[in-house]
């Protein structure tokens, strides 16, 4: 699940559909107009209502062109003829704007009725014959997907950025569940704004033993919440996720969590989850996979069997923080985070992540530009471009010669605490900032070029079959060389495994029951940024 191949495979698919016009998606059928979608698993209680398809005024505004294709924010909110041709919906959503306007006693009104009704739960009482669903989902049975009409056009402010995230209810402390081995997974919205949480299973059938219960009755799989399925409330609400295997879309107000439950044999494989504001989805769904963004991966292996394996990644940027941690049955944790303070000097900025709007800090990978590479070429100046050492594709980590260049490159990045991995580095993220950063080099020449090394030009015979990760920068000692009889790294390894806080970059503990507990954490520095 987290090799380089398996990243820049579903990274390109993503892109492919959004190049070829899936992204924006046209409005969804199902629900009549002037009702939200309010979806609900374990303990997350209702969303409220998103802005309507092809737009809409979110915390930032309108995409401008140029914001679009990344550049700066500037501060205009800027709608030209062509954008409000392409979407004809776009009508202003806040209260207050339609207060402004309106102006006088009419405004006063409806602004005193807009906060009436973001007051009311559920936003007001169903006039289809279910009662109203409260803050904390209480109405609703457990794992169900509610209706409730709310007033068209109308849509909940942005919470403020700066703020501090807000629990609607605490979380209690772990205790073994009764049905031993089961494993439970919440996963909470920290965020900046109400939103959505993507969590995929891409191996059809993998997530057939997950559950939306405690009493491993209700099946994710196929449920109102897998957005794999084109007809799905979630998929409707939220965007249809890859076709195959499961991809569960979580809609959470912020400071609400949702909860699922791995049997005692059952797993995970090839995990992931990511956050998207409801406001940037509402533009652009990213259910198909997580673009410019940070993101957890894992693998989660059977109880008493396998292991619980993880990462943070921001290999695509950090669009926000995350912290992941394992607690088993006899109370042992195991804590990753990821929320780092803001970077320092000129040469990251904030931008609004390309085409989608979320605010983002894009990474190397996507800042150097396109790798024209389909097949490793030593000497090829295509292949050995800044921008395939970034992104380092399959055609590089494939090969050892071509990892070891990629490498060579963060190296150098490592110490300038300046750079993307740099920063994330010195403010002590236990996240990847590259495809193979679980590894560093021990110093610039990561391994190569030395006494008993391959030559630093890779013009060294590798010997048959070399593994490309080990022999990128000699992680191991007394390795076979290209000629027989030959050793490399006989006098020490050229890397080592990447260390934060004495945390490897993917931890594994052993999976016994326990809880696992995801937390998508506002940064407020990234969203001051554009203000």
């Amino acid at each position: 699940p987290h090799s380089s191949a398996s990243k820049n495979c579903q990274i390109l698919r993503a892109r492919c559909r959004t190049a070829a016009g899936e992204g924006r998606r046209a409005p969804a059928a199902g629900p009549a107009a002037g009702t939200a979608l309010h979806l609900r698993a374990g303990g997350a209680s209702p969303v409220g209502s998103r802005t309507p398809r092809g737009g809409g005024v979110g915390p930032y505004g309108q995409l401008t062109p140029g914001e679009a294709m990344g550049q700066p924010f500037t501060g205009q909110q800027t709608v030209t003829p062509r954008q409000r041709n392409r979407d004809r919906d776009w009508i202003p959503h806040m209260v207050v704007s339609g207060a402004i306007r309106l102006g006088g006693t009419a405004g006063l009104v409806l602004f005193c009725y807009g906060l009436y009704l973001l007051a009311t739960p559920g936003g007001g009482s169903s006039s289809s014959g279910g009662g109203a669903v409260s803050s904390d989902g209480a109405g609703a049975p457990e794992g169900s997907a509610v209706i409730v009409p709310v007033t068209p056009g109308l849509r909940p402010p942005a919470a403020d950025p700066t703020g501090p995230p807000m629990l609607t209810t605490p979380i209690p402390p772990y205790s073994a569940s009764a049905a031993p081995g089961t494993t439970e997974m919440i996963i909470i919205n920290n965020e900046f704004s109400d939103g959505v949480v993507f969590c995929r299973g891409p191996v059809e059938g993998s997530l057939n033993k997950v559950y939306l219960d405690q009493a491993l009755s209700k099946p994710v799989v196929k449920s109102e919440f897998d957005c794999a399925l084109p007809d799905s409330p979630a998929a409707k609400q939220w965007g249809v996720g890859v076709p195959g295997g499961s991809t569960l879309a979580f809609g959470l107000r912020r400071g609400e969590r949702a909860t699922v439950y791995i049997a005692l044999d059952g797993g995970w494989p090839s995990g992931a989850c990511w956050y998207q504001d409801a406001a940037s989805n509402a533009r652009v769904s990213i259910a198909k996979g997580p673009m410019y963004m940070s993101e957890v991966e894992f693998t989660i292996e059977a109880s008493g069997k396998g292991a619980v394996w993880y990462d943070m990644s921001s290999v695509e940027g950090v669009s926000g923080g995350i912290t992941m941690n394992y607690t088993d049955d006899a109370g042992n944790m195991q804590t990753d985070v990821a929320v780092p303070a803001k970077f320092q000097g000129t040469s990251l900025q904030v931008v609004l992540a390309p085409g989608i709007g979320f605010p983002t800090v894009l990474s190397d990978k996507n800042r150097l530009g396109s790798c024209i590479c389909n097949e490793w070429d030593i000497d090829s100046p295509e292949c050995n471009s800044d921008a395939c050492f970034a992104g380092c594709p399959g055609s590089l980590v494939d090969n050892p010669c071509g990892q070891h260049r990629c490498r060579k490159f963060y190296a150098k990045l490592y110490q300038d605490s300046t750079s993307y991995c740099g920063w994330l580095y010195a403010a002590k993220a236990q996240t990847y900032c590259w495809a193979m950063d679980e590894w560093q080099c021990n110093d610039p020449t990561c391994g190569y070029g030395g006494a008993g090394q391959p030559e630093a030009d890779c013009s060294s015979k590798y010997p048959k079959g070399a593994a490309a990760n080990s022999y990128s920068c000699g992680r191991g000692m007394n390795m076979p060389g290209g000629k027989e009889g030959e050793l490399w790294w006989s006098s020490g390894a050229g890397c080592k495994d990447k260390m934060v806080n004495g945390v490897p970059t993917n931890p594994s503990p052993r999976r016994s029951g326990g809880r696992i507990q995801i937390s998508f954490e506002n940064l407020p520095w990234l969203h001051e940024a554009l203000r």
